[in-house]
């Protein structure tokens, strides 16, 4: 199984993408946030394979929430 976390501050994007993962074979989304802060602050806490990251989100942008991420994530 490949655990997808996704991280988009548009509801029905995010709602949209969740049902394509969940609804794929071997695919489930674990995990959904609408901003790269609160993604960040759960990282170490979630067991994930995949992120699909917007990058203009509000706050930290979406490539500066991928840096921080491998940061903390070094695996």
């Amino acid at each position: 199984m490949i655990k997808v976390a996704i991280v988009e501050d548009n509801d029905t994007i995010r709602s949209g993408l969740a049902a394509l993962i969940n609804g794929t074979p071997n695919y489930s989304c674990v995990a959904q946030f609408i901003d790269c802060e609160s993604f960040l602050s759960k990282l170490k806490s979630i067991q994930v394979d995949v992120v699909l990251m917007d990058i203009a989100l509000p706050g930290i942008s979406g490539i500066e929430g991928v840096r921080k991420a491998i940061e903390i994530n070094k695996d």
